[in-house]
């Protein structure tokens, strides 16, 4: 079993895994000519002279190195004098570092790479989507030492034996993606992906993750999303090597190096307790991901930064949970099953484990009210338009819960709380990015504008119509 592992350029890491199954670091600067596969935002700050320094180092450890080319985009710049001749830079420099691999998605790019680079490794990306044996074949006759199949074929057992049998080259599964099963957005996300990390390109590191969004809702709605994704488990990775397949790619390079780390450990000792979904890519907790660049989306002119601060909220708002131990023989359910020629309500078969497996935080209406609401301003527009000349808007639900609230008041003092909640509530809500006021921000509102002696008796109203005050109760504590 040999491991493929994002490096964030922390010389820990080596260190840390010197004693694992990882067999090859990959990475790449924080934004080149090219671009890959993550946005420069979440990327670490790196020049050139640091990658050097930093790959030495792998190498004095023993490990592999894979740069990273596999933008699926390039404005079609690659046929273009001035691009072609700072590529050409570019892979010289990428030779003085001695990678065993690049890896690349464009077809373009391989015939390049194999003519400045002749001795290094040619990895085909898995946006490069193989999804047949034809296709496999083309690209072993290209040159193509390894090929990173899409993540929708790791359960599809008939496809992956063939492959194995008929062709000579190296195959690599990624086993912590959590996207969704056969995504309609995958090949839109990774050209926005390219994009997001090309030195040269208008927006200069701004990425408003559209796809990511989308994903994330879907999860919320049909927690059942979560099984479909084609996650390996680290127990499971014999029934793949029993098939012929040694190599395993980790992501996210994205995360802490703490994080990458643990995850790479547990795969090497083939066991984990615990959350399976923490193993993935999944955004559930920010402590584990570094986002350093995070200011590249802070840019007016493209859109108002506080509405680009709610939308990082939302990518973190999915919280859930599934026992590793619970998605034991899990897997061998697919081997008789193609998921690509099934209905999946009928089907059935991830939906019933998952009612049984995956707990879940529920977000309420309120949360995906207000996924519903960024996405209808992404669509007209007015999410551009800055929150603080914006006029609020009241949700149904957020009126009804402050007419209750008022209702609940000493009547000496409803004409003067009325007011001064709405006042707040809006401001609430303004500082979310948002001009819409939900039932949430009627709720902290009135805590707010509670005396603090008094404010049990607002959080008391609160529950006794019917709203959750958990969030509410630990600020108050702190507060």
């Amino acid at each position: 079993m040999k491991l493929s592992v994002g490096t964030n350029f922390d010389d820990r890491l080596p260190i840390l895994l010197k004693d694992s199954h990882v067999d090859v670091f990959y990475g790449k600067l924080s934004s080149d000519l090219v671009g890959g596969g993550r946005p420069t935002f979440a990327l670490p700050t790196i020049d050139r002279a640091r990658v050097e320094e930093h790959v030495k180092l792998l190498h004095a450890y023993g490990f592999k190195f894979n740069y990273l080319l596999n933008a699926t985009c390039l404005d079609n710049l690659e046929t273009t004098k001035d691009f072609h001749y700072r590529l050409r830079e570019l892979l010289e420099w990428i030779g003085t570092l001695q990678p065993e691999y690049v890896t690349v998605s464009l077809p373009m790019l391989i015939d390049m790479v194999r003519t400045a680079l002749p001795d290094v490794k040619i990895s085909l990306s898995t946006f490069a989507n193989v999804n047949t044996l034809r296709q496999a074949r083309y690209f072993e006759e290209k040159g193509v030492s390894e090929i990173t199949l899409p993540e929708s074929r790791n359960r599809d057992f008939a496809f992956l034996e063939s492959l194995s049998k008929n062709t000579r080259l190296d195959y690599q599964l990624i086993a912590t993606n959590d996207c969704m099963l056969d995504c309609p957005m995958r090949q839109n996300h990774a050209n926005f992906q390219s994009h997001a990390s090309q030195c040269n390109h208008v927006t200069d590191g701004f990425a408003l993750d559209y796809y990511m969004l989308r994903c994330t809702e879907r999860k919320l709605q049909h927690p059942e999303e979560l099984l479909k994704s084609q996650w390996i488990r680290p127990e499971d990775m014999y029934i793949y090597e029993e098939l012929g397949y040694h190599k395993f790619k980790l992501t996210e390079r994205m995360k802490t190096t703490e994080k990458i780390a643990a995850t790479a450990q547990s795969y090497s000792e083939r066991k984990y307790e615990g959350n399976l979904l923490s193993l993935l890519n999944s955004r559930m907790a920010e402590a584990d991901f570094e986002m350093p660049n995070f200011s590249k989306n802070i840019k007016e002119d493209f859109a108002p930064s506080d509405k680009m601060r709610q939308v990082y909220r939302l990518l973190f708002s999915f919280q859930a949970s599934i026992d590793n131990k619970s998605m034991e023989g899990f897997l061998e359910g697919f081997r008789s099953k193609r998921c690509d020629r099934m209905d999946c309500d009928k089907c059935g078969y991830c939906a019933e484990w998952a009612s049984r497996t995956v707990s879940m935080a529920k977000p309420g209406d309120e949360a995906l009210k207000e996924f519903e609401q960024l996405f209808a301003a992404l669509a007209s527009g007015s999410f551009f338009e800055s929150a603080a000349g914006a006029k609020a808007v009241w949700s149904a639900e957020g009126e009804s819960l402050l007419g209750a609230v008022i209702g609940r008041k000493p009547e000496f003092i409803r004409d003067m709380a009325g007011p001064e909640i709405r006042k707040k509530a809006e401001e609430l809500a303004a500082a979310r990015g948002s001009a819409q006021v939900l039932r949430q921000d009627v709720a902290k509102a009135n805590v707010l504008c509670t005396p603090a002696d008094f404010r049990m008796f607002a959080l008391s109203d609160l529950r006794a119509l019917g709203f959750d005050t958990a969030e509410l109760d630990l600020e108050e504590a702190a507060g």
